[in-house]
């Protein structure tokens, strides 16, 4: 007898596949169809003065400038490393600045390919239409547009002092060799751009200088971290999927990268809390708490994950390098939360959204070793794990409203060189498509060179 019994256990491949097919072509088609976004014409005003506005520079965040092989073949991003066929990992050498490899920053990510936009990154194609629309750098008129691509891998106060060489060398093209650029530094990328307001290239642990004004017009830090990003932590811990890929991303290559770590939030932001919703007296920063916790270096064999063939098999390698990638952040961030003696001499505008509720804090099992959860469980969990922010960056870590000041501010902003903020609801990569944001920002960029020498002293 013939059993005309349905055999289910494959008949769901084709339905699969057909819904993979769709969700791809959506994907394809909201990386590639045109947004809806602010007619140019609107600013009539703001363009007749366009030529007198200066040239304008942005700084991408983490994974957002792409890296090459010394012959110009790239690696970020491409289909290889979407399956785990080029390895990322920087070595975990002493000092961190002879931790490198011979991979180079090179063009900006989803602005030349369609790949990336695949992947999320729309942001910047997003924000260089934006640009060009409103006249910027279109047949050699209107305000120049530049863009300062870095290894983001690495640390950030390297990535500021190149940028002060970046910005001389474009300063000297230009044959002004007191040229002053617009920077627009969007989530890392603000950090790099507030250490080198601050600092320009000098090494944490000084005074704020504002040394970096010498070459700044107007700075907009766009959903930038100021209080860290608690994905960061869930990153180096967990790794982060790219594509088919497991690898590319895997925790033992990520844990090499001292920029990730730079972007822990900070214990005051209280991002660490037990079972029940209460923070924990536990610093990110610090390696004692990564060592009672079995977090990274420390992590028992059982929780370490086995699809990360990168990791190393020498712990105290290992442990050596993450000790010496904290103090440096430690560092970092005291400099940015350094209050400084003299008011900030340029205009700094934060815009980010706070419309979407955004991962703020992990819960830290009672069991020593067990990792961090990040994903709540009940209703009751997703209250105290999420706040306001754009999806990956909170508004109170927009604001940095773990630091002191904040409390004597309105709006709770701790930092002081901000001279507005605006929030409004777009998600992380989609704010230069947001028409509010795009006003907010070409209202900013447009403005002609101040002519005013005193407002652009900068304190010796």
């Amino acid at each position: 007898m013939r059993d005309e019994t349905p055999h289910t256990s494959g008949s769901w491949w084709p339905f699969a596949a057909g819904v993979l097919t769709g969700a791809a072509g959506l994907l394809l088609l909201r990386a590639l169809v045109p947004k809806p976004s602010l007619d140019a014409r609107l600013l009539r005003g703001l363009r007749r003065d366009q030529d007198q506005a200066p040239p304008t520079v942005l700084v991408p965040g983490i994974l957002g400038s792409e890296l090459v092989r010394p012959d110009g073949t790239q690696v970020w991003l491409n289909l290889r490393t979407t399956v785990g066929a080029y390895d990322l990992n920087l070595p975990p050498t002493l000092p961190l600045s002879e931790s490198r490899d011979t991979l180079v920053p090179a063009g900006l990510l989803g602005v030349d390919a369609a790949l990336p936009r695949l992947f999320g990154f729309t942001e910047y194609a997003d924000f260089l239409e934006l640009l060009n629309d409103a006249g910027f750098g279109t047949n050699g008129a209107g305000p120049g547009k530049h863009v300062f691509t870095y290894d983001w891998r690495r640390d950030l106060v390297e990535s500021a002092r190149q940028l002060g060489h970046a910005l001389d060398a474009l300063a000297d093209a230009s044959g002004n060799p007191d040229a002053r650029f617009n920077l627009v530094g969007h989530s890392m990328g603000g950090l790099v751009v507030r250490y080198f307001l601050r600092f320009a290239g000098a090494e944490p642990g000084g005074p704020v200088t504002w040394a970096g004004a010498r070459r700044i017009e107007n700075v907009v830090l766009v959903a930038t971290p100021n209080g860290g990003s608690i994905p960061s932590l869930d990153a180096l811990l967990n790794g982060n999927r790219v594509g088919l890929s497991s690898t590319t991303l895997a925790p033992s290559v990520v844990a090499h990268m001292p920029s990730l770590f730079q972007l822990l939030p900070p214990a005051a932001a209280h991002p660490l809390v037990d079972p029940q919703g209460e923070p924990l007296a536990a610093d990110p920063h610090d390696p004692g708490t990564w060592e009672r916790l079995g977090w990274g270096a420390w992590a028992s064999p059982r929780h370490r994950r086995r699809e990360d063939p990168a990791a190393t098999t020498d712990p105290e390698t290992e442990r050596a390098f993450l000790v010496a990638v904290l103090a440096r952040t430690r560092a970092f961030h005291a400099a940015l939360a350094l209050p400084p003696t003299s008011p900030c001499p340029v205009r700094v505008l934060s815009i980010g959204g706070d419309c979407l509720a955004t991962p703020a804090r992990a819960i830290v099992p009672e069991r020593p070793g067990v990792p961090p959860r990040f994903e709540a469980w009940t209703r009751a969990e997703a209250e105290f794990l999420h706040e306001a922010g754009d999806g990956r960056v909170t508004r109170a870590s927009v604001l940095a409203s773990h630091l002191p000041d904040a409390n004597a501010d309105e709006p709770g902003c701790g930092i002081p060189e901000l001279s507005r903020v605006v929030f409004g609801s777009a998600d992380h990569h989609g704010i230069y498509s947001e028409p509010t944001f795009q006003s907010v920002l070409l209202r900013m960029l447009l403005r002609p060179a101040s002519r005013r020498a005193d407002a652009l002293a900068v304190p010796q």
